[in-house]
């Protein structure tokens, strides 16, 4: 099982991604060093009923960095790294002006402001089965070594590459659950007359972790550790023999991986003793660690054959055992981040009548929260312990009458509201 996309990137990007970002008909290139307008405010000048666009030029971020450590993926949904240099941006959408649209790769400078494409190679469509495509988003990294999955002609691959396209690791373990999950999908591929190697369906990689000299292999239902230095391998952990598991979330300060099955029980893998542990049973969604707690959301019931129901979430803190559990915010996306002893979320779907999305500030001390300004469609938040900044990633949409274009903003902001940047990728030129 894969877990179910967050419920507002799964709804505001679900025509652009499956079916503008494969139509085969527009060639995919994107020149280097295409940039789009930024702008800025020094003050978040914002109308609570109706936003604020900053609306001053500025070419530069201006990024603090402060003890730099790879931040690690906090959870299964989004992949986005930020680097001391560096934030990367996968599925960047962009239109051609004719309703056609497009993914591509960014970095972003996090001093410059600078968004540069990660594939220039003409006619490339960046897509995860395009093997020729230059985009390289580091999934782990160990010191100032980047690692992530070799592409493939379909999507999975039991491969790791390096920065230079080197396969370090190579996965050869399959679990039950891997070799029946693997006989499905090689059948799918056979009536869609694809072309794959059976290696990377049957010991397909899921997720990379990492801490300081290990490789962490996520497969369908399996975590095991790959020592760089050594290459020597530990024991793969089972975290459930009978349900594909997804990764919940990363605690890798306490060596510890929360996983969720199809069934919606999380367990803790415990890298360091090599033990797993059922921990709570219910659907958790985004989980994130700061000061010792746990961080997570959960999505509430509702009818999703009724057009005026929609999905709302609850956001909570509790132990990292799940005990003592305490909502903190309600009626809230599924998706949230946190800097600075603040939580930072946004509305829900409601419909697409809401292209404005609302992004709050939470304070842990107070618990009060706090109105920023509007994104439209505000579909994911990330942040890093190193970097005085957070990245927001909306989607804008513009009917021309004949077309309805779908850009991607990228806005970047101070934890206390001050200082924001934004940028939208559009019109960007294609080949054809």
């Amino acid at each position: 099982m894969k877990r179910t996309l967050n419920i507002i990137l799964a709804a505001a990007m679900s025509m652009a991604l499956f079916s503008g970002c494969n139509d085969k008909n527009v060639s995919k290139y994107i020149p280097d060093g295409s940039t789009a307008d930024s702008t800025t405010n020094s003050a978040v000048d914002t109308n609570s009923s109706t936003g604020g666009t900053p609306t001053k030029t500025t070419e530069a971020l201006d990024t603090v960095v402060t003890d730099y450590k790879y931040d690690f993926w906090s959870n299964d949904y989004d992949l986005n790294i930020i680097t001391d240099k560096y934030v990367y941006y996968d599925d960047v959408l962009t239109a051609d002006g004719t309703g056609s649209h497009f993914c591509q790769d960014y970095k972003i400078d996090l001093q410059s402001g600078e968004m540069t494409p990660l594939c220039n190679l003409p006619g490339c469509d960046h897509g995860y089965t395009a093997t020729d495509c230059e985009s390289f988003i580091p999934r782990a990294a160990i010191g100032d070594k980047y690692y992530d999955l070799k592409r493939t002609e379909i999507f999975t691959s039991n491969k790791i590459i390096d920065e230079s396209g080197n396969v370090v690791f190579e996965n050869k373990f399959a679990s039950d659950i891997a070799l029946k999950y693997a006989e499905q999908r090689m059948e799918e591929y056979d009536s869609e007359r694809k072309k794959y190697d059976e290696d990377d369906v049957k010991y397909s990689i899921h997720s990379i972790l990492a801490d300081e000299k290990n490789l962490y292999i996520v497969g369908y239902n399996y975590i095991y550790a790959y020592d760089v230095e050594t290459k020597q391998t530990t024991e793969p952990m089972i975290i459930d023999e009978d349900f594909w598991c997804d990764i919940l979330g990363t605690d890798m300060e306490n060596k510890r991986v929360y996983f969720q099955n199809e069934v919606f029980e999380v367990f803790i893998a415990d890298l360091a003793n090599q033990t797993v542990t059922k921990v709570y049973d219910g659907r958790v969604d985004d989980l994130k660690f700061y000061n010792g707690k746990m961080y997570y959301s959960r999505i509430l019931p509702y009818d999703i054959e009724d057009p005026n129901s929609h999905a709302v979430a609850q956001i909570f803190e509790a132990d990292p055992d799940f005990k003592n559990e305490k909502m903190l915010i309600d009626d809230c996306a599924n998706v949230f981040n946190i800097k600075d002893d603040k939580i930072f979320y946004f509305d829900p779907y409601n419909g697409e009548e809401n292209q404005q999305t609302m992004l709050y500030s939470y304070d842990m001390k107070t618990g009060e929260s706090k109105e920023l300004f509007t994104v439209d469609n505000l579909v994911r938040i990330i942040t890093a312990p190193h970097i005085d900044r957070i990245f927001l990633e909306g989607i804008h949409n513009e009917d021309n009458g004949i077309s309805t274009s779908q850009n991607t903003i990228i806005v970047s902001l101070r934890p206390d509201g001050s200082d924001v940047w934004t940028n939208e990728i559009k019109n960007q030129e294609t080949l054809y």
